[in-house]
C-alpha cells in the first residue's frame, strides 16, 4: 500500500486548515458553480504542487493554453519559470476553427484519458479544469471507465484533480465520483456582512491527519490569489 504523503497548496493560511495541504496520492474533486473560485483554488493547488517539486499537467477546456498561464500569473503565481522548464505543462481543448459537436465530448473524454494513461511516468498531479465540459454527451460508461482507470493512475502514486458544475452529472456517476474520490471540496459564493466571499465546504479529505475547519471563508485577491477571512472578521 503506497505511503500518503501531504503536499503544500503553497498558501501557509490554507495548509494551517489543512492539517498540512492536500494528500498524495489522491483523486481530489472541486464542485462549483460559475464563479465560485473553482479555478483559482486549482490553481493554487497547482502552485502549490510545483513549488513541492511535482511534476504537474493540466488540460483546461475553458481557456487557452497562454490564457491559462496567463491568468495564473496574473493571480500572484509566478510559474512562468516552472512552465518554460517543462515541470508545469497545459494543454487546452480549445481547438481554433474547429466546431463543437455532440461527439466531440466523448472524443475529448477519450484523448484525456490515453494521454493520463501514457504520460503516468511523466507527471506527478494531473488536472482537468474543467471536467464538466468533455462528460457532456459522453456515454456512462465512458465516464465510468473513466472515473475506474483514474483510479488506477492515483493507485501509482498520482494525485489527480477535478472540477465539477453542479448538476452535470447523472446521479448514478455523481453518486460514484463522491463515493470513489479520496477528496471532496464544494465551493459556494456567499454573503457575510455584506461582504460577498467565497465558501470551500471539505466534505471529506483522506489521508490528512485532520482537517481543522470544515468550512474555509475566503476572497480572491487579484494579485495574491486565494486570501483567507476569518469569520468573525468576515461577519464584522
Amino acid at each position: 500500500m503506497l505511503k500518503v504523503k501531504i503536499v503544500s497548496t503553497g498558501n501557509e493560511e490554507l495548509d494551517q486548515k489543512l492539517a498540512g495541504g492536500l494528500p498524495i496520492p489522491a483523486l481530489i474533486v472541486i464542485e462549483g458553480a460559475h464563479g465560485s473560485g473553482k479555478t483559482i483554488v486549482v490553481q493554487q493547488f497547482v502552485y502549490g504542487a510545483l513549488k513541492s517539486g511535482l511534476r504537474v499537467v493540466v488540460i483546461t477546456t475553458e481557456n487557452t493554453t497562454i490564457g491559462y498561464v496567463r491568468s495564473m500569473m496574473s493571480a500572484g503565481f509566478d510559474v512562468l519559470e516552472y512552465y518554460v522548464k517543462g515541470q508545469l505543462t497545459v494543454y487546452s481543448t480549445q481547438i481554433p476553427r474547429i466546431k463543437w459537436v455532440s461527439s466531440t465530448s466523448k472524443d475529448i473524454l477519450g484523448l484525456i484519458l490515453n494521454h493520463m494513461v501514457e504520460s503516468i511516468e511523466k507527471y506527478d498531479v494531473y488536472v482537468v479544469d474543467s471536467f464538466s465540459l468533455p462528460i457532456e454527451g459522453s456515454k456512462l460508461e465512458d465516464i465510468a471507465n473513466f472515473l475506474t482507470t483514474t483510479k488506477r493512475v492515483v493507485d501509482r502514486g498520482k494525485q489527480v484533480i477535478l472540477t465539477i458544475h453542479p448538476g452535470k452529472l447523472v446521479e448514478p456517476i455523481y453518486v460514484t465520483l463522491k463515493a470513489v474520490a479520496d477528496g471532496y471540496i464544494v465551493l459556494k459564493n456567499v454573503e457575510m456582512g455584506g461582504r460577498a466571499l467565497k465558501a470551500m465546504d471539505i466534505i471529506k479529505m483522506k489521508g490528512v491527519p485532520t482537517v481543522f475547519d470544515n468550512v474555509i471563508t475566503f476572497d480572491v485577491d487579484p494579485a495574491f490569489g486565494i486570501k483567507l477571512v476569518p469569520m468573525a472578521l468576515a461577519k464584522v
